[in-house]
């Protein structure tokens, strides 16, 4: 009954949650289109999660194994979501493929089953044990959670990576959220030990409906620090006078996003290692959010990606141009460790420091 109704309710968020995000994205968070995608997928989680807990799957025969794809899509497509919402660079391609690789190998493995008949189907779960530690079902629920947790933990570790590349100020959400992922990875641990001492229905509702607070309680803060974000807009506003709303005329963010791209063009500011984002809001006369919402909006990147993009253009030109250690270059680009550095240079170049110049240094 619980169960039951945590679910309902989850599938009712989900909803509200992805017309949320969605909407976002015409107000200035140009990525949260893809949070929004994300909810109306979890939505359809919620329901074939309410159909197996309440004992109806018989009914909707059709829907067996659907729930273990599902499973291995989640994580993926919310890592990928919220990493674009943060604005945390691209995804490494091998490991982007091999998270792509696992949920299209089970679909093409199971075609033969999608394929039959819904009789057919229930005849085959019938044939299958359910509350057995070695049960296909149970197995899959532990591929599902092992892979999740791979997924999650090497997002985790992208964040972490970025975070080496900027103060601490710079990324007060972005830790926030990695704080997140640190708790959801336990609990994923957790699932699993509950899927080997406690295999069947129990095991599996709990892991369902545990990750689906997790993301919930996740976009429920979202929503307030964004409304908080808007709040403080409008005081700034009031104090001001210079806008009469915080969504932004197209004229409106021109205006800002050139002002903003000059002042991105200033070397002195762009090399600064305690660069934040306040900082640059305060030299713009904005608050935090409408700053971000012109970044987004006029240059199509977060903040991040930008400064990020700028110095190793620094970087590459004194790389060519002098004999200066790269460590020094590093840090005089603004980056914080000579690890941060490579790491995001190779990440837009291919090529490490001395790879590059070696190769284009006359």
């Amino acid at each position: 009954m619980i169960g039951t109704i945590l679910l309902s309710a989850g599938f009712i968020q989900s909803v509200f949650l992805g017309l949320y995000f969605y909407r976002e994205a015409n107000t200035g968070r140009k990525f949260s289109r893809d949070l929004g995608y994300f909810f109306f997928f979890l939505s359809l989680i919620m329901i074939c999660n309410l159909i197996y807990f309440s004992g109806n799957l018989f009914e909707f025969p059709h829907l067996i194994k659907l729930g273990y794809l599902f499973g291995f899509c989640t994580s993926p497509f919310f890592s990928f979501a919220v990493t674009r919402y943060f604005g945390i660079p691209k995804e490494n391609r091998i490991w982007f493929g091999l998270f792509l690789l696992v949920p299209v190998s089970f679909f093409l493995i199971h075609i033969p089953f999608f394929l039959l008949s819904g009789e057919n189907k229930i005849l085959s779960l019938r044939n299958n044990p359910q509350n057995q530690i070695l049960s296909e079902s149970n197995l899959f629920q532990m591929m599902t959670l092992f892979f999740s947790l791979i997924v999650f933990l090497r997002t985790y570790n992208r964040f972490r990576l970025v975070f080496g590349e900027f103060s601490d100020d710079f990324l007060r959400e972005e830790k926030l959220f990695s704080r997140y992922i640190l708790i959801l990875v336990f609990w994923l641990l957790l699932c699993i030990l509950f899927c080997v001492f406690f295999p069947g229905q129990i095991s599996e509702t709990i892991s369902n409906i545990g990750f689906s607070v997790w993301v919930l309680g996740f976009a429920w803060h979202r929503i307030y620090l964004d409304q908080k974000g808007k709040d403080n807009h409008q005081i700034l506003r009031s104090n001001q006078n210079k806008y009469q709303k915080s969504y932004l005329s197209d004229q409106k963010l021109n205006e800002l996003g050139k002002h903003l791209e000059d002042l991105l063009n200033e070397k002195e500011l762009i090399l600064e290692g305690d660069l934040t984002l306040p900082k640059i809001s305060e030299i713009l006369g904005l608050s935090s959010h409408i700053t971000s919402q012109v970044c987004n909006r006029y240059f199509g990147q977060s903040l991040i990606e930008i400064i990020r993009q700028k110095r190793i253009e620094y970087a590459k030109k004194v790389l060519v141009e002098s004999d200066t250690p790269i460590l020094r270059v590093g840090f005089d680009v603004g980056f914080n460790s000579k690890n941060a550095f490579i790491r995001a240079f190779k990440d837009l170049t291919n090529l490490t420091p001395s790879e590059f110049r070696k190769k284009f240094k006359p």
